[in-house]
């Protein structure tokens, strides 16, 4: 009997071996035919050199493109800023400079009982001294925040300090509002 289950014991096993093998092969056979419609098309092989010039190519027509949007961007932009108006020289020469008009103003202002004065207009910043003016309100608003964020207050209740804040900032404008109109009443 024990030679019985040997030979049942080696059947199987030569059994499940060949259904192994037989499903090896039809997995071989499938991965063929995949490759076959791969391969199909034969494959060009590049040089070094080619695929270089290629890398070349492809990015002179990047720059290309790139400075022909540039150039379309700024030509829209001069036809946005010209306009057909014609000559504004009679037009500018009509109109008093914004300096007598102050003038004109105080003046006024001078025989009236109030004794307000208008501030004189800003004169124009080039571009270096905006630059550094907005650099310097972004770097005190950083700052701000930082102290804000380090505050043991707001790491406490942030939600309170932001209202405290907000009603310390609305009544100020308030105040503010009431001394330009000269209301006595608060």
């Amino acid at each position: 009997m024990a030679k019985t289950k040997r030979n049942v014991r080696a059947k199987a096993k030569s059994m499940v071996g060949a259904a192994k093998q037989k499903a090896q092969e039809v997995q071989a056979k499938l991965r063929q035919e995949q490759l076959l419609h791969k391969t199909l098309t034969p494959k060009k092989t590049t040089t070094k050199k080619e695929k270089s010039a290629a890398k070349h190519k492809k990015l002179l027509k990047r720059f290309a493109e790139t400075r022909k949007e540039h150039k379309e961007e700024v030509a829209r932009k001069n036809r946005e800023k010209t306009k057909v108006i014609g000559d504004l020289k009679p037009l500018r020469d009509a109109l008093p400079s914004l300096q007598d008009m102050y003038k004109l103003v105080r003046i006024k202002q001078k025989d009236t009982t109030e004794q307000t004065m208008l501030p004189a207009p800003e004169t124009q910043l080039s571009a270096n001294e905006k630059i550094r003016k907005k650099r310097k309100e972004i770097v005190n608003r950083v700052k701000s925040f930082e102290k804000l964020i380090k505050d043991k207050n707001f790491k406490k209740n942030p939600r309170e300090v932001i209202a405290a804040h907000v009603r310390n900032k609305y009544q100020a404008m308030e105040d503010e509002n009431d001394e330009e109109s000269g209301s006595p009443f608060k």
